[in-house]
């Protein structure tokens, strides 16, 4: 039974990363530019924020949920304001110069993973996301029963752990065919397909 929790929680973590949003255009970027190591660590920060949305619709936090719900706005205009600089830090960044300043100093991992948490726990949708993949899957989080929950929020993270280390894994398979000018080009086009992902989703937002 608990190997059938822990399936559906690998299952739904895979899905809930698959889309290609501003996190995952920002998880290509930097493996395309620092490698593979900084590029799954990247992802590790995303699975850690998708983990904590998938434990709060588990558990069905109402309270939570409808705090989150009721500021949705304001939670949405500050993650629109992250991305929209990380979006411009992007588009302005040079592989060449990143991989000379690589050289002389290691990168940090915490600071990789904190840079996609924080992109990913600033949209409430990702929120809606698992309560939708939740109820779909028939699964209810008790504190009742601590063991279920622990194989379904394991499965969750370990699923998008599998996305973003497979992910990375191939962009990194393919990196050494990329001129820097392909790169910097590529930084180019990610910054403004950031912005306008945000551009679109305030303006949806506004419509409501």
């Amino acid at each position: 039974m608990l190997l059938k929790f822990w399936l559906e929680g690998i299952i739904i973590g895979v899905l809930a990363s698959a889309p290609l949003g501003p996190i995952g255009i920002l998880v290509i970027q930097r493996t395309l530019n620092h490698g593979r190591t900084t590029g799954f660590y990247s992802g590790l920060g995303a699975a850690l924020s998708d983990t904590v949305y998938a434990a709060f619709a588990g558990f069905g936090m109402a309270l939570i949920i409808g705090i989150i719900q009721q500021h949705e706005l304001w939670v949405k205009l500050a993650g629109a304001v992250i991305l929209v600089l990380l979006g411009i830090f992007i588009f302005f960044s040079h592989p060449e110069r990143q991989s000379v300043e690589k050289l002389k100093k290691k990168g940090n991992p915490l600071k990789h993973m904190a840079g996609t948490f924080v992109v990913g726990i600033s949209n409430p949708h990702i929120m809606l996301l698992h309560v939708a993949m939740f109820s779909g899957f028939g699964i209810v989080l008790s504190h009742k029963n601590l063991g279920e929950a622990f194989f379904v929020l394991l499965g969750v993270t370990m699923g998008c752990l599998l996305w973003w280390f497979g992910l990375t894994w191939i962009i990194d398979l393919f990196r050494s065919r990329f001129s820097l000018k392909i790169l910097l080009w590529f930084n180019r086009i990610a910054g403004i397909a950031i912005i306008l992902f945000v551009v679109v989703y305030m303006v949806k937002t506004m419509m409501q």
